[in-house]
């Protein structure tokens, strides 16, 4: 039987990783252009709480191309696996500016919250 603490947290925790994957994404990829497996890899590799299925990141990549924040483009090398790379735009470093901004931010009054003001 699963606590209403458990509950809570599987929620939470969901909610926290969800905001925090689009950050994640355009950081590495404002480092390098990427396919999307290699994103897949780099976040497992990095973190374990932002390790993600392909199944969660292939969309996300589409949803951000979309939006302006990334551009991508195959590169068919191997002809037998092309590859689809995905690079941030200008849009996309913005926003990424502006996340990384409020993150810090957030993280720095989170700390105060939950250790206490000599945190800052």
């Amino acid at each position: 039987m699963t606590s209403k603490a458990d509950k809570e947290y599987d929620r939470w925790s969901k909610e926290v990783k969800r905001g925090a994957v689009t950050l994640a994404i355009l950081a590495l990829l404002e480092r390098e252009t990427a396919y999307g497996y290699e994103v897949v890899k780099r976040l497992e590799d990095m973190t374990s709480f932002l390790a993600l299925e392909q199944g969660t990141v292939y969309p996300l990549l589409r949803r951000l191309e979309k939006r302006g924040l990334l551009v991508s483009e195959w590169n068919y090398e191997d002809k037998t696996k092309p590859k689809k790379y995905y690079r941030i735009t200008d849009e996309g470093t913005d926003a990424l500016a502006m996340m990384n901004k409020t993150w810090a931010e957030l993280s720095k009054e989170m700390n105060t919250i939950l250790f206490g003001d000599d945190q800052k």
